[in-house]
């Protein structure tokens, strides 16, 4: 008997790389099996084009975290670094998502930014209550009716870890719908 050929890649890929534990919080949570992918299809990039450095985006803070550990845990020889989040004049973080907004919706987007400055003048002033820090931002969402959280989250930069105080470095992470688009954005903060 003769085994039917099969094409591999109609089935999808057999090998799969999750970095475990980090990929289960904000975006992890709210979309499910999206890192997975995201650190497969990285890791085949970088094994076939085998960069000296690999920026990037801290807009997208989880995702960079996830793909800093894949690079050390896997001993890839990359230096990874983070580009700032590029922002429009009013603050909010420049994304293809930004297209779904009608006029109306991009005037709240806003608040997502305007949230987390409040969390950050809050921090600089002292306070230190990762609920607090929650609770200040989404007030300053209660003044955008368009502004539907999924999460605000206050997690240690490095292990993505809920924190229930401030020490060392921390993200403050966010993320909402507005209108037909789900935006995220965060700032990251570290003691002095």
């Amino acid at each position: 008997c003769i085994a039917p050929q099969v094409n591999e890649r109609v089935l999808g890929d057999a090998t799969r790389v999750r970095v475990q534990g980090l990929d289960r919080g904000m975006e992890g949570a709210s979309r499910p099996g999206h890192f997975e992918g995201v650190t497969t299809v990285v890791a085949r990039l970088l094994n076939a084009v085998q960069p000296d450095v690999l920026w990037l985006g801290q807009k997208d803070a989880q995702q960079a975290r996830l793909i800093e550990r894949m690079v050390e845990d896997l001993l890839l020889p990359i230096t990874v670094r983070r580009g700032a989040t590029v922002r429009e004049r009013d603050g909010l973080a420049c994304s293809s998502r930004n297209s779904y907004l009608g006029p109306a919706e991009r005037a709240e987007a806003v608040a997502l930014w305007q949230g987390l400055s409040a969390a950050r003048a809050a921090l600089a002033a002292g306070e230190r209550r990762a609920a607090r820090l929650v609770a200040i931002v989404r007030g300053v969402w209660k003044r955008y009716p368009r502004v539907r959280e999924d999460y605000a989250a206050v997690v240690d930069a490095r292990t993505l870890a809920p924190v229930t105080r401030v020490a060392g470095r921390v993200l403050v992470a966010v993320a909402a719908r507005v209108g037909p688009a789900r935006l995220i954005d965060n700032l990251e903060w570290a003691e002095r």
